[in-house]
């Protein structure tokens, strides 16, 4: 080869050496400069959860639930990545249910945000909303998934889950203490603000008047519309100063007045039910349901975990330390 061909043909590979080192580089760069809302921190069957949409849903579930501050930051790492994965288990159950051409239809949303309404009376649905820190068309979305994932579990699991009457009594019999009721009572109640106003109701109630009709007139507990009707209840359920009183009364008789934080109360033993075991027949649903939910629970499990390891799934822990 002529020098000047050579000389030619040198400078051709140095320029591609060239073109191709300025061309990783750029590709780097482009790498580097990927917002960090967008890195990928799993893939689920083809389909990405970035770092932005991880960072949403974390900081949601944070705002929902109280944990102690996490000084370590291996601690904290290990509760990013167990929501990471419960994200990646919701993935996977919403892509079943795809497959399974499950959907939510606007009568059923409907009826979702009206029972959000009946938790919420006082609200607008937005200052509902506000309350667990969504927006409107945030909690259609979150609660439309809620809803594809229940129909999965119906389906998939809930229709293949019996409970017999023998496994009912089987139950009962292996678990007798836990129907075991101690000694209750059922009582009315008037709070009021002062002690004056209490012991003039309370001497009006002592002359004849109906208990329940005074609650309803001066009580200023929630329970004044039923005539201050507290149910049933055993020690410990209420707050320590009506146990006092309550449980120290005969039927029919009316309290001193007690104060508490909540004001001054006067208080009416309707009933008192001696300690006993609820029978079977009492008892017989709450056991289903209770045996029902449990091999839910067991099957869910069990049915989740083959979804897993017959999907494609891929973690990259190291980008939930985006910033």
């Amino acid at each position: 080869m002529k020098k000047p061909a050579l000389i030619a043909a040198a400078a051709l590979v140095t320029a591609l050496a060239v073109f191709l080192l300025m061309r990783g580089n750029k590709q780097t760069s482009r790498i580097a400069e990927v917002p960090p809302s967008e890195r990928i921190v799993a893939e689920v069957n083809g389909r990405f959860i970035t770092y932005g949409m991880f960072q949403l849903q974390y900081d949601r579930f944070m705002q929902r639930i109280h944990i102690p501050d996490m000084n370590s930051p291996e601690a904290l790492k290990e509760l990013k990545v167990s929501f990471l994965n419960k994200l990646i288990e919701t993935e996977l159950l919403k892509q079943e249910a795809e497959l399974r051409a499950l959907t939510v239809s606007e009568e059923e949303l409907d009826r979702e945000i009206n029972l959000l309404k009946q938790d919420y009376p006082k609200d607008t649905l937005n200052e509902a909303l506000e309350r667990i820190g969504l927006q409107l068309e945030e909690w259609k979305k979150d609660r439309t998934e809620k809803l594809l994932i229940d129909k999965l579990i119906e389906q998939e699991i809930d229709s293949i889950i019996h409970v017999s009457d023998q496994d009912v009594e089987k139950y009962y019999k292996a678990h007798t203490k836990e129907f075991q009721q101690p000694l209750m009572v059922r009582a009315r109640q008037i709070v009021v603000a002062t002690e004056d106003e209490a012991k003039s109701i309370r001497t009006r109630i002592l002359r004849g008047e109906d208990f329940a009709e005074m609650a309803k007139r001066f009580s200023l507990s929630p329970d004044a519309e039923q005539g201050g009707d507290l149910g049933k209840f055993a020690k410990g359920q209420m707050p320590e100063e009506f146990d006092r009183v309550v449980f120290r009364y005969r039927v029919g008789s009316v309290s001193r007045v007690v104060k508490s934080p909540y004001g001054f109360h006067i208080f009416k033993v309707e009933d008192r039910i001696r300690p006993r075991t609820q029978t079977l027949k009492e008892v017989s649903e709450q056991i289903r349901q209770k045996i029902f939910q449990g091999r839910q629970e067991s099957f869910f499990n069990e049915w989740l975990n083959q979804m897993k390891d017959q999907a494609q799934i891929t973690l990259y822990p190291e980008n939930l330390d985006s910033q």
